[in-house]
């Protein structure tokens, strides 16, 4: 059975973000195994994705060193969105990493219940590890 857009509508929270790599190390979790995030599909084809680490200080305006931490504890994109053949495809507008605008990542999607597994290359070109992002859907307040 293949994955529709309506199959994704809505909010997911993050479950694990890790980095599988082809040669067999073990995993690593850029964010640290417990992070925190969000990604949202709309129905006119919007995406937006924000992760974090858990438990971050705060940043202080006054310290670039805090700032800087920040935004090394964090990740987060916008764009627009397709699904095909059981793949999303992100097409990144705006990202706190620069380097991302105009980026296109393909992610296979796993649908299960309430999990949403995206899998696919990692945003390093020539680096062999795949990413492996784990979503539970957000349930209603």
């Amino acid at each position: 059975m293949s994955t529709a857009v309506e199959d994704l509508l809505g909010a997911w929270r993050l479950e694990s973000w890790s980095l599988v790599y082809d040669d067999g190390r073990p995993p690593e979790y850029p964010l640290g195994d417990d992070a925190k995030g969000l990604i949202m599909y709309t129905a006119d084809g919007h995406v937006a994705a924000t992760l974090m680490k858990a438990n971050r200080s705060a940043a202080t305006p006054e310290s670039e060193t805090a700032r800087a931490t920040a935004y090394a504890e964090s990740f987060a994109y916008a764009g627009r969105y397709e699904v095909r053949d059981g793949t999303v495809f992100h097409s990144i507008e705006i990202a706190t990493n620069p380097a991302l605008v105009g980026f296109r990542s393909t992610r296979h999607i796993q649908l299960d219940g309430d999990r949403l597994t995206l899998s696919g290359p990692d945003f390093v070109p020539g680096v062999s590890r795949t990413q492996r992002i784990e979503w539970r859907r957000a349930q209603s307040r």
